[in-house]
């Protein structure tokens, strides 16, 4: 298990003065069904929206960090006060509210064709789905809405994913794990299936925090981040601190493994956006 953030806290206050927090949106910063106002247990809570007030207010910059479409996750800033934004795991990064928008694109080789598109008509989404017949499909409606990745849900092994892009010459691209959705697909129990994302390598949501830091000038130790799935944890390595909101790691072991062998990873006390809380008044507000 990952150290307990709790237990560090005094620790990590003295070493870090945050300036920006990158946070995952859906079980992460947002409760059952994206609900803002929503507790793990689907209970009402104002705690999130005290917490992000507070942080505001505090002139502390939070940034939704997601595998989200840019289009939909604008309107969602808006609503909550933000104003920067990384779109569709680290392709994307807009500024005041899309005013301007910079492309992280690693080691896609497509040119003008947008890499989403690029991927369908090259042949590597039929081939995943040939190699996994039943355990991966495309995650509709959301699926429909991307120009940089594609995003498919189910439950695969992402390096096997890697080998069979790989040995079809498509090396440049990989596939990410985003974490347990909620809902029952592909004959899974709901909360079996994974989202998953497949986009050229070099991007990740970590690029994204380490081209925006760079940037705006933010140091590592003015920088946290929160996150609930493999795929957050590349922004470990771009901020001070990275927490894990428990639930996620206490049903996934692979990302239990991977969390705990990086040392400025830690598992909040409370699930969900609760222990997102957490994070921010333990590591922002306190």
């Amino acid at each position: 298990m990952p150290r307990r953030l709790e237990e560090h806290a005094r620790d990590l206050r003295l070493s870090l003065d945050v300036r920006v927090v990158y946070t995952d949106l859906d079980g992460t910063m947002l409760g059952p069904a994206g609900a803002f106002t929503r507790a793990p247990d689907g209970s009402l809570s104002t705690e999130p929206v005290e917490a992000l007030l507070a942080a505001l207010e505090r002139g502390v910059d939070v940034v939704p960090a997601t595998g989200r479409s840019l289009r939909g996750l604008i309107g969602d800033a808006r609503i909550l006060g933000l104003g920067t934004v990384i779109a569709e795991m680290g392709a994307l990064i807009a500024y005041e509210l899309g005013r301007e928008v910079v492309t992280n694109l690693g080691a896609y080789p497509g040119g003008e064709e947008p890499p989403a598109a690029h991927m369908e008509r090259t042949g590597a989404v039929k081939l995943l789905f040939e190699a996994f017949p039943g355990r991966l499909e495309h995650h509709t409606p959301w699926s429909a809405w991307r120009d940089y990745t594609q995003l498919f849900r189910g439950l695969v092994d992402t390096a096997e994913a890697d080998r069979v892009l790989a040995g079809a010459a498509f090396e440049w691209l990989t596939l990410h794990d985003n974490g347990r959705l909620h809902g029952a697909y592909l004959g899974l129990d709901a909360g079996a299936s994974h989202a998953y994302h497949l986009q050229p390598r070099g991007v990740d949501k970590g690029s994204a925090v380490a081209l925006d830091r760079q940037r705006r000038s933010f140091m590592r130790e003015q920088s946290i981040a929160v996150g609930d799935s493999l795929a957050d944890l590349t922004m470990a390595p771009e901020v001070g601190a990275l927490v894990l909101v428990r639930d996620a790691v206490e049903v996934d072991p692979a990302l239990e493994r991977a969390a705990s062998g990086l040392s400025n990873v830690y598992v909040s006390e409370r699930p969900g956006n609760l222990g997102w809380c957490d994070a921010l008044r333990t590591l922002a507000l306190s």
